[in-house]
């Protein structure tokens, strides 16, 4: 069966606010279907790296609350804390941060909440039963809210092809360690020249896995939490980014299927296709994007979602994948297809044009 994906153009002869064209999406997804009165609703987000310009504009936040505070739903919007070290690593950092791109009070209206804790290892575990996990760490702010409306920018990415909504809410919606179960198949290391042997990795190492002699080593005991490459103060803990591109997105399809499990499916997905930069939005920079703006999309379905905007991009590129041809090397349907298996969405789908 086809799913539906409502799409609104850039495009406006007659000077129509992007922000019209938002609402109009929003209500063909039914949203009181979905979301009730009284409903602690996460408004999933990016808040974009500091420096990078490429991210969402928080304007384009401002229907969607508005939608949601018309149903007497509670809305907060929420990030999570990232693996690498930058100015998300914390949610103190992360606030700031959030503040400083125009993700604040005094913008929108509604409370920033980071979703997994001060550090980044508020986190619940939720029983999938996938291919390759049988159970995903999500932050526990996400598990815990009533529903969820994810607003991503579709965008390219050097290990998955392109990064949407299916990635929004998986490398989006994790725990610390959730994201390192993505990206990396072993345990991090320690670069021997940054070490200084301060000792501040074993006060939050909660396995004993770290011995240090002369400096900071990582032994077998190590059980992924990535506390370590937060906390370090000399960026010396580091991460193995060794997982394949196609072993990294199974495992983002399967934490998209934990936050279905983990949210009973009470989603609607806006994905906004402007500004497509050919990387993620967490480098604090960002280069020209790899098509003119194309528009807006909503769908109740992740993986017809994604399918579109990639069929829309490569339709502006020409006829062309420009991700493909930026990132040869890497398969971008696997995620789409593993999606599609594990039942949180399909490749069929109908595009369905609102003016």
């Amino acid at each position: 069966m086809q799913s539906e994906v409502y799409f609104s153009s850039i495009d406006s002869k007659k000077h129509k606010s992007p922000l019209f064209k938002i609402s109009k999406l929003l209500n063909r997804c039914e949203p009181s279907s979905v979301f009730s009165a009284g409903e602690l609703i996460a408004v999933k987000t990016h808040f974009g790296e500091l420096g990078n310009t490429a991210f969402i504009r928080p304007v384009f936040l401002r229907p969607v609350l508005e939608m949601l505070n018309k149903l007497e739903a509670k809305p907060f919007l929420t990030d999570t804390n990232t693996l690498y070290v930058g100015m998300r690593t914390n949610s103190v950092d992360h606030l700031h941060n959030a503040t400083l791109n125009g993700f604040n009070y005094s913008t929108l209206q509604v409370p920033v909440i980071i979703a997994d804790g001060l550090r980044g290892d508020n986190s619940t575990e939720v029983p999938i039963d996938g291919e390759l996990l049988k159970s995903v760490k999500l932050a526990s702010e996400i598990v815990s809210a009533d529903g969820m409306l994810v607003v991503s920018h579709f965008k390219g990415h050097e290990v998955t092809g392109f990064g949407g909504a299916i990635k929004n809410i998986s490398m989006g919606c994790s725990c610390r360690q959730g994201k390192l179960d993505m990206h990396s198949d072993s345990r991090p290391f320690v670069k021997a020249d940054l070490c200084t042997a301060c000792g501040r990795c074993l006060l939050f190492c909660a396995s004993k896995a770290i011995d240090i002699n002369p400096k900071a080593c990582i032994n077998d005991k190590c059980t992924g939490c990535a506390m370590c490459i937060s906390v370090c103060p000399h960026g010396a803990i580091q991460i193995n980014w060794n997982a394949s591109s196609a072993t990294t997105q199974k495992k983002m399809a399967e934490y998209a299927k934990g936050v279905f499990n983990a949210l009973d499916s009470k989603l609607i997905f806006l994905t906004v296709i402007l500004s497509v930069s050919p990387a993620c939005d967490c480098y604090p920079g960002n280069d020209r994007p790899v098509v003119s703006d194309i528009g807006f999309a909503a769908s109740k379905d992740p993986v017809a979602l994604d399918k579109a905007c990639h069929d829309l991009v490569i339709k502006a590129y020409g006829g062309k994948d420009p991700f493909k041809e930026k990132y040869p090397d890497v398969d971008s349907t696997v995620q789409l297809a593993h999606a599609e298996k594990l039942g949180i969405g399909t490749t069929d789908y109908k595009l369905i044009e609102i003016d």
